[in-house]
């Protein structure tokens, strides 16, 4: 018996190859070809150069404040006990 799982994965392949296909053509296809195919209503040129643009600067964005958040918040000061590494150093536990 096949899992389904593989039968989810082969059609997500499927829908985003060909979201991605439509994409390439809806951003390079000239206007009179477009219309011709009969699609004579779709969103502005601009919006193909604009989300991927978008999406690489969140990502960066994400990335340097996921780094700045723990080199603020998680970081030891650098006067911290616990900050010390040693192989025979035992810190204190008060009870």
């Amino acid at each position: 018996k096949v899992p389904t799982y593989e039968y989810y994965g082969f059609a997500l392949y499927l829908f985003s190859s060909l979201s991605f296909l439509l994409y390439i053509l809806w951003s390079y296809l000239p206007s009179p070809f477009l219309h011709a195919l009969g699609i004579y209503y779709y969103p502005n040129r601009w919006w193909s150069l604009a989300v991927p643009a978008w999406i690489v600067v969140l990502l960066i964005y994400i990335y340097v404040a996921l780094a700045s958040y723990n080199t603020g918040y998680l970081t030891l000061p650098m006067g911290s006990i616990e900050g010390i590494v040693d192989g025979v150093a035992n810190v204190a536990a008060v009870d």
